[in-house]
């Protein structure tokens, strides 16, 4: 009796352990297919496996769904396409290795007011693309072209849509953008004018997923309102901005590995009025400014970049490589900056100041910069023909080069122990390092392959203002929406919207309560 008492507690703490590795490994997507409508496209049609959800409408290769539900979709159709209806909610959509492009149109389409999570299925790559007449810049022709959408992608006015998954997509744009997220949706009067009404706040969210943009003509992936880019890896090729955000860019979140973006190709690589970068690995490459806190429609705004963590490694040839229209504050991780090496670009440029804040920093540039550097208790050394030695607040590069293309460039403290190491991108005229590391009025010296190149002084520099207190806001004055800047060394939870840290509570604490339980189980068997 004990042995097959024991070999049912067995039995239940197994079941109970896949149970709960089942339930994690699908709450990253948090979906189950068992009664899940599925979809086959082919250029002759949609064959459709009913399943427990209705709440849809076929028209020879056009799907729309109408209600919520979980809908597997597969396939390949050059024609085909995918819609998520008007103020529709609780939506599923799989990815099961579905080939889709379309004409004029995107091939998937969240509607205003629409909430869905996008989900590539484990193991399966699934391809989207459009064509050059989904642009209505160049095809104007309403007649014509009724229903263009610039986007392979789109998400509409209000709709909250998270792309995630532990599948590939790969999403093409020959059109104009490859994923274009919305603003928020407001009333509008019998007039169609719009009104202060607010219906729903929007947001795109794009998490574990492998997804591969590349678009030919425009942006990569633009959201009007906030994007958050959690984890996942991002791959991103664009004839313009790679990643854009018109407010609040969040990558990564505190506590997390957060994401692998790398822009392989870009005019600007990452641009939104506010970019906080918490957690992940973000590679730039770009012709203009790497990365650049700004938006010329917003006046009046706070732009920042705040970095809090994280590894970010950028590389422009043109403009600035890191750029803000108001503020930088580095207070964790680690920034490589490789400006350009001709034209009047700079490593780091903001408009009001640099704060350096506990990140370890390394700009390299030619040009030189204008505006205040400040230290918020982290130290910074500058090396170069024009620096005086001991560093100040406002500084000027020269023209001797102290660093060679392809040479290994290293910073040493004054017992030769290294701070820093690295491979020279091109040739430069001096180099700002900040690091936890560095003494305040300690020397160190900047090495260019094996010989000494220039030695200075760590400073601690108050000059310039210092924002102190609270970071710089990311908001649009009167809104206050979810994505707003945290305050200097509020970092970001691991939630995907306002109310996340109060489900993330609710979550953990019942992830702790089955944790006892199965350990109690464990415990019981043991006794026998």
């Amino acid at each position: 009796m004990k042995n097959k008492f024991k070999v049912f507690l067995s039995c239940l703490l197994a079941l109970m352990l896949f149970s709960s590795a089942a339930s994690l490994t699908a709450g990253a997507a948090d979906y189950d297919t068992a009664n899940a409508t599925g979809f086959v496209f082919s250029d002759s049609g949609i064959t459709v496996t009913e399943g427990s959800y209705t709440g849809y409408k076929v028209k020879g290769t056009a799907l729309s769904v109408t209600d919520a539900g979980t809908y597997v979709v597969s396939g390949t159709c050059s024609g085909g396409t995918i819609v998520v209806k008007k103020n529709v909610t609780g939506v599923t959509l799989v990815l099961d290795g579905l080939n889709l492009s379309a004409s004029a149109t995107a091939p998937i389409t969240f509607n205003k007011g629409s909430q869905a999570t996008l989900i590539a299925k484990d193991g399966t790559v699934s391809t989207l693309a459009d064509d050059k007449y989904n642009n209505d810049d160049i095809y104007t022709d309403i007649e014509l072209y009724p229903d263009i959408e610039n986007a392979v992608i789109k998400c509409k006015d209000g709709s909250n849509v998270t792309i995630c998954g532990s599948g590939t997509i790969n999403v093409n744009s020959y059109g104009k953008n490859g994923i274009k997220g919305g603003y928020d949706l407001y009333e509008e009067d019998d007039d169609g004018n719009v009104t202060d009404t607010l219906l729903s706040t929007a947001s795109l969210t794009i998490k574990e997923v492998t997804l591969n943009v590349n678009a030919a003509v425009n942006d990569g992936i633009k959201s009007d309102k906030e994007l958050n880019i959690l984890s996942g890896n991002i791959t991103v090729s664009a004839a313009d901005d790679a990643v854009k955000c018109d407010y609040v860019l969040n990558i990564g979140a505190k506590g997390t590995e957060g994401p692998a973006i790398k822009v392989t190709k870009a005019n600007e690589g990452i641009e939104a009025a506010v970019v906080n970068v918490y957690s992940g690995n973000v590679t730039v490459n770009a012709t203009d400014d790497g990365i650049n806190a700004a938006n010329s429609d917003l006046t009046n705004y706070n732009f920042g970049y705040n970095q809090y963590g994280g590894y970010v490694c950028i590389n422009c040839t043109n403009g600035d490589g890191l750029d803000s229209n108001g503020t930088l504050l580095l207070k964790g991780g680690t920034l490589e900056v490789y400006g350009p090496s001709s034209g009047d670009g700079e490593p780091l440029d903001a408009e009001s100041t640099v704060t350096f804040a506990g990140a370890t920093v390394l700009a390299v540039g030619q040009n030189q910069m204008n505006q205040p550097l400040v230290s918020d208790g982290a130290a910074y050394v500058t090396f170069g023909a024009s620096a005086s030695g001991r560093p100040g607040g406002i500084f000027s590069g020269g023209n001797t080069s102290v660093v060679t293309a392809g040479n290994t460039i290293s910073i040493k403290d004054s017992s030769g122990n290294t701070l820093y190491s690295g491979k020279a991108v091109r040739n430069a005229s001096y180099v700002i390092f900040s690091s936890p590391a560095l003494v305040n009025g300690s020397s160190y010296t900047l090495y260019n392959g094996s010989s000494s190149s220039s030695t200075s002084y760590a400073a601690n520099s108050t000059s310039g203002n210092n924002p102190g207190g609270n970071g710089p806001g990311g908001n649009r004055p009167g809104e206050g929406y979810s994505g707003q800047q945290p305050g200097e060394g509020e970092d970001a939870g691991t939630d995907d919207s306002g109310i996340g840290s109060v489900l993330n509570t609710i979550l953990n604490f019942f992830r702790s309560v089955w944790a006892w339980i199965v350990s109690f189980v464990a415990k019981i068997i043991a006794l026998f």
